[in-house]
């Protein structure tokens, strides 16, 4: 079947199939035309691969826009180039319909087993060299091991991971059928991989007070730092690019620039105490410049390692620095659980939840109350104060006094036959069995439990033998022959 002529060559394209009966042709005859009528037969010889990295070149400029965060597109890149092509990247455009699915379910649960693919053949990891590289070094010709290379353990990928390769797979087939070169989005048949347990682990107030203490016994520019983070809510990034000129002094506010979500910018309140260590801040970045001859411009840095401050320092460092510190106090944390904790402790105290997501930078509430509201047991038992308050306990019995009550036994046998077996017993000193054999003769009958709470009602004293010894007394005694 024609298709038209290939935009890239100049040159004339035919879809062909072979069939082996006149059924099959009349199918392949029908997906034929819908792939010519969708354009699909325009596209070339692109494969997957082609287009992931025209999605990649697409999203570049969402970038230079300001609508994405630079560091997702690292982010996806990575993962593309790393993963997706060398898998998926072979697959044609117009085998996509066929191929895609199962390809890409399988890729998934590689990468759930093993986020490097060793697929058992790996037994050492090699990095490249590099400061703060983390890359798994493919070539090894002329490789020279250095600290971070290390025997391999299959490291199993996060949930998280495997939705972000999946993004990759969604948006280049996004794409594709938004450009016309697919019928229909192929992506929608994939079975995504599950969602990462919302499991927010914000510390203790215990805790963020060891890590305060902690933090200013180093060093009071990075005491003040992490106060920043617990006071604010604020993420790592916002706070390593936040200048001296954010800081309105006279209004104690401070200005958040985003660096992840546009639109977002905002002014927040700051308590005196947080004041007093900002302009503690200021002092000493102004006495800094004074030893260096230069003056204050309020494009300082609150962060940074440069006598001048006219740097910010390393976000990742940061995290690296406060995770090391948690450590060395028995606390395992990180930054983001700062975040965590911002978020929950102003929802325990009563701010409403649109008011906590404008100070943690979130467009929609729904986020702030889903992820970064944590569970608190003090606030867990407060919860279980109130609404026992609201209850009535019943009120106490007063106990009566103590009284004998084996004279009470309901008496559902006539009082004489209950006076037969005593005199029986008396007179014998049978036990039940016997006596009941002695009644039924006189014929009395009576079951032999009946006769049992009979003598034991006026012989407390009355033991009860085993019940596989029939023919004792209950006294202990053997029963006469």
């Amino acid at each position: 079947m024609y298709v038209g002529v290939d935009p890239e060559t100049g040159k004339q394209r035919y879809l062909t199939e072979t069939c082996r009966n006149p059924d099959e042709a009349e199918a392949a005859r029908v997906r034929m035309v819908a792939q010519a009528d969708s354009g699909k037969g325009f596209a070339g010889r692109l494969e997957f691969g082609d287009a992931i990295k025209l999605w990649l070149a697409s999203r570049d400029e969402y970038v230079a826009a300001g609508e994405l965060a630079a560091s997702s597109q690292r982010n996806s890149r990575q993962l593309a180039e790393t993963h997706v092509i060398p898998v998926l990247g072979a697959i044609a455009l117009g085998d996509l319909e066929r191929e895609l699915v199962p390809a890409a379910e399988a890729l998934y649960r590689e990468v759930g087993k093993c986020r490097l693919r060793c697929r058992g053949r790996t037994d050492f990891e090699h990095y490249e060299p590099g400061r703060g590289n983390a890359r798994i070094a493919r070539d090894l010709h002329g490789h020279q091991c250095g600290k971070r290379c290390r025997p391999h353990e299959c490291p199993r990928a996060s949930a998280s991971m495997l939705r972000k390769v999946h993004s990759v797979v969604t948006g280049t087939c996004g794409m594709l059928h938004r450009w016309g070169w697919m019928p229909g989005n192929t992506s929608k048949r994939i079975v995504a991989p599950a969602k990462p347990p919302l499991n927010p682990k914000a510390p203790t107030t215990v805790e963020v007070a060891a890590l305060v203490d902690a933090a200013f016994a180093r060093n009071q520019d990075w005491g003040t730092i992490v106060w920043l983070l617990l006071v604010t809510g604020a993420r790592r990034s916002e706070i390593v690019r936040s200048q001296l000129k954010h800081v309105d002094f006279e209004r104690s506010l401070i200005f958040i620039d985003p660096t992840k979500v546009k639109d977002t910018s905002r002014w927040l309140a700051l308590d005196p105490v947080t004041m007093d260590l900002l302009e503690a801040l200021r002092a000493r970045i102004t006495d800094r410049l004074g030893a260096l001859g230069r003056t204050v411009t309020g494009e300082e840095y609150l962060y940074s390692f440069e006598p001048d401050h006219a740097l910010h320092g390393s976000a990742g460092y940061l995290s690296l620095r406060l995770k090391s510190m948690g450590r060395s106090i028995g606390i395992d944390t990180h930054t983001h659980a700062l975040r965590h904790y911002a978020a929950t402790e102003l929802i325990v105290g009563g701010v409403d939840i649109v008011n906590v997501a404008h100070r943690l930078g979130h467009r929609s509430p729904k986020s702030t109350s889903d992820i970064y509201a944590a569970w608190r047991p003090d606030v867990d038992r407060r919860a279980a104060a109130l609404l026992a308050g609201g209850l009535q306990a019943p009120a106490a019995k007063v106990p009566g006094p103590d009284r004998d009550r084996s004279a009470e036994q309901p008496r559902r046998t006539a009082h004489e036959i209950e006076q037969r077996i005593r005199e029986v017993r008396q007179r014998t000193g049978w036990g039940p069995r016997r006596i009941k054999h002695h009644l039924a003769v006189e014929g009395v009958i009576r079951a032999e439990s009946t006769i049992w709470k009979i003598l034991h009602r006026h012989e407390p004293n009355i033991t009860r033998p085993p019940a596989a010894i029939g023919t004792t007394l209950h006294d202990g005694q053997p029963d006469p022959e």
